[in-house]
């Protein structure tokens, strides 16, 4: 199988992490790819890119003239693929050696429209003690209670290690361009995975299969596990899940995130709470468990935010607004 690999970036600042994941692409232990490096709306960093990997046939380098957010990135990348399937990862991530071959393994043995893996978190500087496993979702990482450790079906990937076979693209779309990171109107909306994933299950009765020893390491920097953004990234996914079930035409579309909300408060913080009885390092605890409840405070306070908004909506806007889908390959 031929795989396209899309790697969206925007900022020189990034360019060191861009270059290890692009140099962990090159390094798989399955060869038949090409690396498709999206660079939305930087020139200098495209200029860049094209000098350090001029005359690498597998890599190919497409610029965007200005910031269109991270969606139509990934979707500027899957236009320009070749490949059987297209897989992407972030331009701050790293692919184990193998990443590839279980990727494709996966597609053919269970003749999967789309597989996921696994995404373990690098603390640049060192973990936080109160950032608890539960929230790993908020920067991209594979959390607890994500999915058993065997290969299983799931609703949805994480961007920074999925991918589809080209046929899903050319039945179902491309991805929904106003929901994902942007620096311009969406900012911190997401949601995108799990909207496209939705259409995926609708239009082609399949699901995801994940494999967690496809594995993909995640750099996660200090800005990312400070409080103040922990919990405004919870902020924006109540508000992207209200989103998400009002554009859906998914019989249950949040049925994953109200199911792990209840694993939340009888499973797992109950557990905390049992540690901390035990004295085991109790404060420890006692700060995850309160990053947690903040945290589900704050989702919850984007939901009820993005409801009110979208009842007061006229339908007709919310329709130009959201669109379902967004092009064709």
């Amino acid at each position: 199988m031929f795989v396209s690999i899309v790697v969206p970036t925007h900022s020189l600042d990034n360019f060191q992490n861009l270059i290890d994941t692009v140099d962990s692409l090159l390094n798989q232990t399955h060869k038949e790819m090409e690396i498709i490096v999206v660079v939305d709306g930087n020139q200098e960093l495209y200029e860049r890119l094209v000098k350090v990997y001029d005359g690498q046939a597998n890599i190919k380098t497409v610029g965007i003239s200005e910031n269109v957010g991270v969606s139509a990135a990934r979707n500027a990348g899957i236009r320009a693929a070749k490949g059987d399937a297209i897989a992407f990862i972030d331009d701050d991530a790293v692919a184990e050696t193998r990443w590839l071959e279980n990727v494709v393994a996966t597609h053919d043995k269970f003749d999967a429209v789309a597989v996921a893996g696994k995404i373990l978190p690098v603390w640049v500087s060192g973990k936080p003690d109160y950032f608890p496993e539960e929230l790993y979702w908020l920067v991209g990482v594979t959390e607890k209670g994500f999915a058993r450790e065997e290969i299983t079906e799931i609703r949805n990937a994480y961007a920074p290690n999925m991918s589809f076979r080209r046929e899903v693209f050319e039945k179902i779309g491309l991805l929904n361009e106003r929901l994902g990171f942007a620096r311009r109107g969406t900012s911190y909306v997401q949601g995108s995975e799990a909207e496209f994933a939705l259409r995926v299950g609708a239009e082609l009765g399949r699901g995801v299969i994940y494999n967690p020893e496809a594995i993909v390491y995640h750099k996660i920097p200090p800005s990312k596990g400070k409080v103040g953004m922990i919990l405004k990234r919870s902020f924006y996914q109540g508000y992207s899940k209200a989103l998400l079930r009002s554009i859906s035409s998914a019989p249950q579309p949040i049925a994953t995130e109200r199911a792990y909300l209840r694993d939340l408060l009888l499973k797992y913080i109950p557990q905390r709470m049992g540690k901390v009885f035990r004295g085991s390092d109790s404060i420890a605890e006692l700060k995850k468990i309160s990053i947690l409840v903040a945290s589900i405070c704050a989702v919850g306070l984007g939901f009820v935010f993005e409801i009110v908004k979208l009842r007061l909506t006229p339908k007709r806007g919310l329709e130009a607004q959201w669109p379902h889908s967004t092009g064709e390959l």
